[in-house]
């Protein structure tokens, strides 16, 4: 018979695992998500908190991701629903010139 310790631990590390799935498919899946028409032009940076932050190579592309925003949410939460993702926020990619 497990100790009760041994059991948690187990637990605990498969929802680790499994977190780890999930989050590390939500930034390789992000053309299913979004549609590949944004895989070109935006890329998950960062999921924290529950908020998916979501760059973008131009304001064009943010105004196009804002207006799609409440089915890639839906997306993600169907697909991902151990992310507990509520949020999504958009970023304009910060080019510098290097001339």
């Amino acid at each position: 018979m497990k100790k009760a310790g041994d059991i948690l631990g187990d637990y605990m590390r498969n929802l680790h695992l499994n977190m780890e799935n999930g989050y590390s498919s939500v930034f390789k899946s992000w053309g299913n998500i979004a549609g590949e028409d944004m895989l070109s032009h935006s890329t998950v940076k960062d999921l924290n908190n529950g908020i998916l932050l979501v760059e973008a190579d131009h304001p064009g592309w943010i105004q196009l991701l804002q207006m799609r925003k409440k089915k890639i949410l839906k997306n993600v939460q169907k697909n991902y629903p151990e992310l507990n993702v509520v949020d999504i926020r958009f970023i304009l990619k910060n080019s510098h010139n290097s001339n």
